[in-house]
C-alpha cells in the first residue's frame, strides 16, 4: 500500500482541502458573520418595548402640498412620462422598469402632491402594501436616494392627516430611519447628502424625546452644519422652516445658517 506524505498539522499532501485548522477558522468566521447579521436585523425590526416610539406633539398640522401628481390610479404610476401599473408586491422590484423609474416609485412623492386628499385611500393600501413588501435592506427602495425622501415624505403625509395610523407602517418607518442612520456614514462618502440630513432632522423632530430620537436630531442637525447653502434646494429650505412652525419648542433651523 502507498502511503500519502503529510504536510504539517496533518494535512495530507495532494489533499485540495483547507488544513483542518484554517477550516475551523473559517467556520468560525461565517458563522460569527451570520449570526452578526441576524443581531443587526433584530435591532432594526425591534422597536423599543415591541412598539414604535410614540409620537411628539404637533403644534400645528402640516399644509397641503401643491407638487405634481405621479398617482393615476389605486396602483398606476406616470414617472418620465411613462405609466405603469403595480400590478402586486413583486412589482416593487421589477428591474427591467429601469433603476430611474422603480426609484421614484419608492420615493413616495405623491403623498404631498397636489389634490393627494382626493387620493387618500389609494395612499393608505399603499404606504401599508410597502411596509409589508419591503424587508430592511432589500430591493431598491432602500437606497438613500429613494429612502430619505420617502421618509421624510411619510412623516409630512402623517402631520398633515394622520396616515401612518397601523402599527405596521410606524414600525416599518422606525425601520427605515435606523436603517438610514446606520448606512450614514458610508453614504455621506460619497458627497453632501442634504436628503439624508433632512431626513434624520425629520424623523428626531417626529418622534417622542428618547434616545433615539435625540440621536437622529442630533446626527441630522450636525449634517445640516457641514453643508453649503447651495447644497438645499428651495424645497428643504421651506420645510425645515415649516418643521420648526410645526415644532417650535424644539427650534429647528429656519432655513440653513
Amino acid at each position: 500500500m502507498t502511503r500519502q506524505a503529510t504536510g504539517g498539522a496533518g494535512h495530507v499532501r495532494g489533499d485540495r482541502r483547507p488544513p483542518a485548522g484554517l477550516r475551523r477558522l473559517l467556520s468560525r468566521f461565517v458563522r460569527d458573520y451570520v449570526h452578526g447579521l441576524k443581531r443587526h436585523e433584530r435591532y432594526l425590526m425591534d422597536p423599543v418595548h415591541g412598539r414604535s416610539p410614540s409620537l411628539r406633539p404637533a403644534a400645528r398640522r402640516w399644509p397641503a402640498g401643491s407638487g405634481p401628481r405621479s398617482m393615476t390610479a389605486p396602483r398606476a404610476f406616470s414617472f418620465q412620462g411613462i405609466e405603469r401599473v403595480l400590478p402586486d408586491s413583486r412589482g416593487w422590484h421589477h428591474q427591467p422598469w429601469g433603476q430611474d423609474w422603480i426609484g421614484q416609485l419608492h420615493r413616495f412623492d405623491d403623498l404631498n402632491a397636489a389634490d393627494a386628499e382626493q387620493r387618500r385611500e389609494w395612499h393608505r393600501a399603499l404606504v401599508l402594501n410597502w411596509a409589508v413588501a419591503n424587508g430592511p435592506g432589500r430591493g431598491p427602495g432602500w437606497e438613500a436616494p429613494s429612502l430619505a425622501p420617502r421618509i421624510v415624505n411619510w412623516i409630512k403625509w402623517d402631520l398633515r392627516g394622520g396616515g401612518l395610523a397601523s402599527e405596521t407602517t410606524r414600525r416599518s418607518l422606525v425601520v427605515q430611519v435606523r436603517y438610514l442612520r446606520h448606512f450614514f456614514s458610508r453614504q455621506w462618502r460619497d458627497g453632501p447628502r442634504p436628503d439624508i440630513a433632512k431626513a434624520l432632522i425629520f424623523a428626531g423632530s417626529y418622534f417622542a424625546d428618547g434616545r433615539e430620537s435625540r440621536a437622529w436630531l442630533r446626527k441630522g442637525m450636525r449634517a445640516l452644519g457641514t453643508l453649503a447653502p447651495t447644497d438645499l434646494s428651495t424645497e428643504d429650505l421651506r420645510d425645515l422652516a415649516l418643521l420648526s412652525l410645526v415644532y417650535p419648542d424644539l427650534h429647528p433651523p429656519h432655513g440653513h445658517r
